[in-house]
């Protein structure tokens, strides 16, 4: 069923004119319910309803008729002098202007990786019991000194801060996302970069309170160099951090935002669309919880014409939350 907020998600992502085929959203809306009631999953089909969207019109091609004007200037009389430049006038034409101030350089910042396979890798005792053991009994608090001091992978060398994440337990819904970019990892906070931004316009669309209606958090806690897609061994030695994470909040909703994120609950995934679309009732860290994947807010950047199907995704989350 579409509502406000769905409909204020729609401008939020800046797909265009509100076009929606019935059938789709009722689709979100009925595997919301059916993840709620597996029960009843003999519940009477609900009728289809006709494809709202209007065909494109074909408008003709538009073509510039305005009339061209020409400027014709006046011919002189052939017995009438030349007008002379006045001296002020020719005084200005025989003085070369002086050279334009080459602009100061600004400073230039180094880049500290010169490729995306710099400093990568992780060290033997990221797989230690004793290691796993500490994170896994931890709470709250110790939780965040342990990824604070945490040195088990290599690009934690390079790192300004750690992102722990954002959100307190216990919390009804987890956002997670694939690793900090440049400015999650100046700030120390998930989400505050271009990408953050468009996930605020759909939290704020959705009346969803970043502060107190959901968490947040990464499958990686330190920044890839050049913003890299997080390496398997980085995201086995993190692994630890985020399921404590979800044992203490203890979600009942998970979305996992972009491929890393998916496949941390589905190690087989090779592309996203084929999880999308429904809820997955897993069994996380030992409880029953719903998975919902959805694209990445960078990607969505990246590639606007999948915005549409976002849209679809969030509305099912909304279903799932109501």
């Amino acid at each position: 069923m579409l509502d406000q907020r769905k409909s204020e998600i729609w401008k939020a992502l800046g797909i265009g004119p509100q076009w929606i085929e019935r059938d789709e959203l009722a689709k979100a809306a009925e595997e919301a319910i059916k993840s709620k009631a597996e029960a009843l999953a003999a519940a009477s089909p609900q009728p289809k309803a006709q494809n709202s969207i209007p065909a494109a019109s074909s408008a003709p091609p538009f073509v510039d008729r305005t009339p061209q004007t020409l400027e014709v200037k006046p011919a002189r009389a052939a017995n009438a002098p030349a007008s002379e430049p006045s001296r002020v006038t020719a005084g200005i034409a025989n003085r070369s202007a002086p050279p334009p101030k080459a602009a100061r350089p600004g400073p230039i910042s180094k880049p500290v990786y010169r490729s995306a396979s710099e400093a990568r890798g992780v060290r033997p005792e990221a797989y230690t019991e004793a290691r796993i053991h500490q994170i896994a009994n931890a709470d709250w608090q110790t939780l965040k000194q342990l990824v604070q001091d945490c040195r088990a992978c290599e690009i934690s060398s390079s790192r300004l801060h750690p992102v722990f994440g954002q959100g307190y337990p216990p919390c009804r819904l987890m956002l997670i996302g694939e690793a900090p970019g440049a400015e999650e990892d100046r700030l120390g906070q998930p989400f505050v970069g271009p990408s953050g931004k468009l996930l605020d316009k759909i939290l704020e669309a959705a009346k969803l309170d970043r502060e107190k209606d959901l968490c947040i958090f990464n499958t990686l806690k330190c920044r890839p160099p050049l913003n890299a897609t997080p390496e398997k061994a980085e995201t086995m030695a993190c692994r630890p951090f985020l399921e404590r994470q979800i044992e203490l909040i203890d979600p009942e909703v998970i979305v996992a935002m972009g491929k890393p994120a998916a496949s941390w609950f589905f190690p087989d995934l090779k592309t996203l669309n084929p999880y999308r679309g429904k809820v997955h009732n897993l069994t996380v860290q030992g409880k029953p919880r719903k998975v919902i994947v959805t694209y990445h807010p960078s990607y969505l950047l990246r590639s606007p014409q999948e915005k549409r199907k976002a849209w679809l995704d969030w509305c099912l989350i909304l279903d799932t939350l109501s």
